[in-house]
């Protein structure tokens, strides 16, 4: 039996509360659950239970999405990538929020800060197919709803989870509201001790985190809501695959956001400000035993932060008989600092100043428009405008052996980028097809520009690097009759000025240089209702990347995978099995790839087996008992990276996935 337990806490989720719910939907633990709500458009339940076992993070719960793969580094805060794209070629909007990381080697990605559970929606746009956010490969909306309530009303959603290796999570949102306005709250925490790989070795992977988000609502008419939004979180958490750990994951934000409906010509507008902070801490003493090093013979500590701030607004508008047209201009601005302590015993960072190394900002507008034409046709297109601003503000440059003084300081990256897209769409009696053209221009991040010291065409310096040109070809098909659904979607990209980097020497800095390149692919999902009780589905995700310039293959390019599900239902209980097949890759470019990590080694194919059984108790509570990895598989994702030397843990080729996992979890509503 694994070393682990099955949380006590899930005793006392009876619901003592049960009333009756506003909403209700079918509950049992999802597989493949994401379908296509509109054209290039795919839209997730957050709350809905998945397997593999339920995430924690925003990372994990992508993973489970076709296309989705991520790049693990312990038990927590993994960096998804769709389509081997990741970092700021995926643009993450958490509740209306830009919100990045502040570690320089992406400790901490967005996602590590978004706990799915507290929010209602999470909508995934492929490809360049809008033009409402700044985005490239896809666009990652996080939501929570607006409420409108005509009386008195209280209601709430729990879940709670334990599970093998010590990990027990507990998700709650609590809603209180009237005509008024309405509070909101969403509260989660998440602890888990080191996992074991298939082969009984444990990983350095421990974690502890938690989070609190509150909705304060006016509602003066259902037409016009002002909702303040404050959160807080914070967490640790130890990794395998790097010499320090994350011991501080602090996040602070305010957001004010005003909403009204219209009803003729204007059909809805919101205006929204933010602004966040984000505090990462992290060392190389505190989740594990320090042992000196020569790139650290002292106990070390790094403080990076950094503040934001932003504001939209977004109006959508009925002008022109059945056309539609949505306007929209956004503002985003941040300053990322760093201080350092190679010495922390006798030189604590607290006792440092903060130094900043980079201020950035954005400034964009859009306009899309939707027209109808004759035979159930129609066509969308938009575009849009960024000025972007990078100013860098280290004074010294170079790796921790070595440094010069930076010839880029107080020097500015400015640039005036343009994207757009043109889609035609017919609805069928059946479903509808799509197919459509989109560019879009990515400035180069700060993990690419400034985070790690990367050199650039001979400079120290990567300041000026070139931002990257996307232009791509997206087709779909969503067909929906009596027993069969399927979705499927495909694109092929050319993709100029493609930023590519390459390990640097041993004691040298990494070299990010621009590349032509080419990818393509797509995802495809069915399902079909057997029998009333059986239900089978399917997903495959396929991805090719090329680098033209050298005639390589893209790294860091996920394998083919298959996912098979068969759910079965008799009376209150619903027994679920899922095969998950995934291809030797092979395609690799040794020493090559992006801010996430770089290929090091062809990765084997697996095949994980996972089932689950769940049990309607009645419509507001359902518990679920479930096994991951049933047989106890040793394998890693090909885009996770490499095992590092840890004391008082064995080293592996690559960070292992968790082997057998056994969990419990119930989720209430009342």
């Amino acid at each position: 039996m694994h070393k682990g337990y099955l949380s006590l806490a899930l005793l006392y989720s009876v619901p003592l509360f049960a009333q009756e719910k506003l909403s209700n939907t079918d509950e049992y633990i999802t597989i493949i659950g994401e379908s296509m709500l509109a054209p290039g458009v795919y839209e997730v339940d957050a709350k809905q239970p998945r397997q593999p076992l339920p995430a924690h993070d925003g990372g994990d719960f992508l993973k489970t999405i076709a296309g989705f793969s991520a790049s693990r580094k312990g038990g927590a805060s993994a960096d998804p990538l769709f389509r081997g794209m990741g970092a700021s070629r995926l643009t993450i909007v958490n509740d209306g929020q830009m919100l990045q990381g502040g570690c320089s080697n992406r400790m901490d990605p967005p996602t590590a800060y978004i706990s799915p559970q507290s929010y209602d929606t999470i909508r995934i746009v492929k490809g360049p197919q809008t033009v409402r956010y700044a985005g490239s490969a896809a666009i990652i909306e996080f939501e929570r709803e607006a409420l409108a309530f005509s009386q008195p009303t209280f209601e709430g959603f729990l879940n709670l989870t334990g599970a093998s290796y010590d990990r027990a999570n507990a998700s709650s949102e609590l809603i209180a509201g009237n005509a008024n306005g309405y509070l909101k709250a969403n509260l989660t925490t998440a602890t888990a001790g080191d996992y074991e790989d298939g082969n009984g070795v444990a990983l350095n992977s421990e974690y502890q985190r938690w989070s609190s988000d509150i909705d304060v609502a006016w509602t003066p008419s259902q037409d016009h809501t002002l909702t303040l939004s404050l959160g807080a979180s914070d967490g640790e958490a130890a990794y395998a695959d790097r010499a320090m750990d994350g011991v501080k994951f602090a996040r602070r934000s305010t957001a004010i956001r005003y909403e009204v409906s219209g009803d003729k010509q204007l059909r809805s507008a919101t205006v929204a400000a933010y602004f966040n902070h984000i505090d990462h801490v992290m060392d190389n003493y505190s989740l594990r035993e320090f042992r000196p090093s020569m790139m650290m013979p002292q106990a070390t500590a790094r403080n990076p932060d950094r503040y934001a701030r932003g504001a939209r607004i977004e109006s959508e508008w009925q002008l022109a008989g059945a056309q539609i047209t949505r306007l929209g201009a956004e503002y985003h601005q941040n300053v990322h600092r760093d201080r350092i302590s190679r010495n922390q015993l006798d030189m604590p960072y607290q006792n440092m100043p903060r130094q900043p190394d980079a201020d950035t900002s954005q400034f964009g507008v859009f306009a899309e428009q939707r027209i109808p034409l004759p035979a159930a046709y129609s066509i969308n297109a938009g575009w849009r405008w960024d000025q972007w601003r990078l100013t860098d503000r280290r004074q010294v440059i170079g790796t921790m052996m070595t440094s010069q003084n930076n010839p880029t300081v107080d020097q500015v990256n400015a640039d005036d980028l343009f994207s757009g897209f043109i889609r035609l769409e017919q609805q069928l009696d059946s479903g509808y097809w799509y197919a459509g053209w989109g560019q879009a221009e990515r400035f180069p991040d700060y993990w690419e520009t400034i985070g790690n010291n990367r050199s650039y065409l001979g400079s120290p310096s990567a300041l000026f690097l070139k931002p990257e040109t996307n232009q791509q070809w997206d087709i779909g098909w969503h067909y929906n009759h009596s027993s069969l659904q399927l979705d499927a979607s495909l694109f092929f990209a050319n993709i100029a000025d493609f930023i590519l980097l390459e390990e640097g020497a041993a004691m040298m800095p990494d070299v990010v240089r621009n590349v032509d390149a080419r990818s393509w692919g797509g995802e495809a999902t069915g399902r079909w209702q057997v029998s009333q009780a059986w239900k089978l589905s399917a997903t495959v995700a396929i991805t090719r990347g090329k680098n033209k310039t050298d005639d390589q293959y893209l790294p860091q390019q996920p394998a083919d995978e298959l996912r098979i599900a068969s759910e079965y239902q008799h009376s209150d209980l619903t027994y679920a099995l899922v095969w998950r097949l995934v291809k030797q890759q092979d395609r690799v470019d040794i020493g090559s790839g992006n801010v996430i990590g770089y290929d090091f080694a062809s990765t084997s194919g697996y095949g994980i087996v996972s089932a689950n059984i769940s049990w309607a108790i009645d419509k507001d509570w359902q518990l679920a008992v479930g096994v991951d990895n049933l047989f106890d598989k040793v394998y890693a994702e090909h885009v996770s990276g490499s095992g590092a030397t840890i004391a008082g843990y064995q080293q592996t080729e690559r960070v292992n996935e968790p082997g057998r996992v056994l969990w419990l979890q119930s989720n209430v509503y009342f």
